[in-house]
């Protein structure tokens, strides 16, 4: 069970063990959420959010999207630290775990949502920004992820495997250089809601632009 003293790479060890059961708890909800793609349109690009509790007392929300010819599924699992903030992990069998700090929570409600409580905003951040495209430093460990609302500035904590967020920022404040990185980040989300794809193929490394003279 995820407690509140946890290490994010504690989080993500737990709630790998947690994922099978999840996954058998998904299995009916997604089976009606494909039929009732197939029979109404309007279901389609639609972001959903299911809640799931399991039996080992850990929180998900598994967000689903919707498009012509698959599910674009990310499970997310959150609890609250020991300063009463919400934290959440979104969780990648086949590629690169994401541990997301408070901080990104609160940056993102200050600039979208100032109302409701931290789980409501929470929640929202979750639903509207499922899909990332993430960029690595070759020079450094810091990590660079779009979403649909912004940009997430974060390191590694474990190489090519768990990645820490720590700063939001949306796009109006991008600087030229980064504002470039969002558009290769935005193409990357693009290419992960076609019906085939690479597992984990949409991490990429980023070189350092040179220095100016």
């Amino acid at each position: 069970m995820i407690v509140q003293t946890h290490s994010p790479e504690q989080v993500v060890r737990e709630a790998f063990r947690d994922m099978p059961a999840m996954w058998n708890k998904l299995k009916q909800p997604i089976e009606r959420l494909q039929r009732s793609v197939r029979k109404d349109k309007s279901v389609r690009l639609q972001p959903q959010l299911h809640e799931y509790r399991s039996h080992e007392g850990n929180n998900w929300l598994v967000a689903i999207l919707p498009t012509k010819k698959v599910l674009q599924i990310a499970p997310f699992v959150w609890y609250r630290g020991a300063d009463g903030y919400y934290r959440a992990a979104r969780i990648v069998q086949d590629g690169v775990c994401f541990h997301i700090s408070h901080h990104v929570f609160e940056q993102y409600a200050a600039r979208f949502n100032r109302t409701g409580d931290g789980l409501s905003r929470m929640k929202e951040f979750i639903r509207e920004n499922m899909d990332f495209g993430m960029e690595y430093c070759l020079d450094n460990d810091e990590v660079r992820v779009g979403v649909r609302h912004g940009y997430i500035i974060g390191k590694w904590v474990v190489p090519h495997k768990l990645a820490q967020l720590i700063t939001f920022v949306d796009h109006g404040k991008l600087f030229d250089e980064q504002l470039e990185q969002m558009d290769r980040l935005d193409q990357q989300r693009a290419d992960g809601l076609r019906p085939t794809r690479t597992p984990g193929g949409s991490v990429k490394p980023w070189d350092l632009p040179p220095p100016t003279e």
